[in-house]
């Protein structure tokens, strides 16, 4: 039994906009760990003032619990509410692990969609079995299906992956990424966008929505019954006493509304990965709760 804290899925609410990131340094002695940046939407929405909240990374908590945890760690956060994106050591590069199961789907649903196909029923069995049981026999077949790691990286391309190579001899966990790729690749299921069409991105969003309760952990701790929380996991033994552990995903209620990604390693066990990212979860969830109004 795994050491951490359960979440449940629940219905889904429909996200709008599509999104383009300009990231900026902050000063300070923070600057080397964490940067923020405006991230603009457009139509009527742009025109209002924007008022960016205080960076979720910064925080003197945050920056207490993330001394008591070891292992490199790296996350993004794109705050839907005030269009802000926050990065905590950004440019550093993890093992997706089976996090890339969204990648191979989004992949999928983008080749199909182009020929105006939609997933027959075998596709759609493996699809649910990778992405809400995290099935690796699955992921072989869809990975083999599309047309392996240069199909993937061509859609990488067009989805602004930029950092994101997949594993040339074909071990798809090998894959390496980014915290912000993870959230830009996130951000074309709840955004509309030019690659994958509103059917596609309510699929896709519906199967992680739905993960088994075993493996519903990570970045749904937190947030409570009630919000929409739609994620995907990763976890392998790197070598012994070093577990990749990852999480992303897109939460949305109460007030808040954010697609986050938080990848680790160098973690002793799979617990305690899981409950570094876990405890960030909660910080960030609590760090853009809405102010009261007056």
């Amino acid at each position: 039994m795994r050491d951490h804290v359960r979440c449940w899925s629940i219905p889904r609410l429909t996200a709008i906009a599509t999104v383009a990131a300009a990231v900026i340094g902050l000063s300070g002695a923070v600057s080397s760990e964490a940067q923020a940046g405006a991230l603009r939407q457009p139509g009527p929405r742009a025109a209002t003032h924007i008022v960016a909240r205080a960076n979720p990374f910064t925080t003197q908590a945050m920056r207490t619990y993330l001394r008591s945890r070891r292992g490199d760690i790296t996350a993004a956060l794109y705050d839907v509410e005030s269009h802000t994106l926050y990065l905590y050591r950004p440019g550093v590069t993890e093992q997706t692990a089976s996090i890339v199961k969204v990648d191979i789907l989004e992949t999928l649903l983008h080749v199909e969609q182009r020929v105006y196909r939609p997933l027959d029923g075998d596709d759609e069995y493996l699809a649910t079995g990778m992405i809400e049981e995290s099935d690796n026999d699955d992921a072989t077949d869809l990975w083999n299906e599309v047309g392996g790691p240069a199909a993937i990286a061509r859609y990488d391309s067009l989805a602004g992956l930029t950092d994101t190579t997949p594993n040339a001899a074909g071990y798809w966990g090998e894959t390496m990424t980014t915290a912000l790729d993870q959230v830009r690749l996130v951000e074309h299921l709840v955004f509309s966008n030019k690659l994958l069409d509103a059917v596609s991105r309510a699929y896709e969003l519906g199967l992680m929505e739905h993960v088994i309760p075993f493996d519903r952990w990570g970045v749904c701790v937190g947030p409570p019954a009630g919000v929409t929380v739609a994620l995907k996991n990763g976890w392998v033994p790197i070598v012994d006493d070093d577990w990749q552990i990852n999480s992303i995903g897109y939460v949305n209620g109460r007030g808040r509304d954010y697609v986050v990604a938080i990848l680790t390693n160098g973690n002793l066990t799979e617990g305690y990965g899981i409950t570094t990212i876990e405890g960030m979860s909660r910080l960030i969830w609590s760090r853009l709760a809405p102010k009261p109004k007056r």
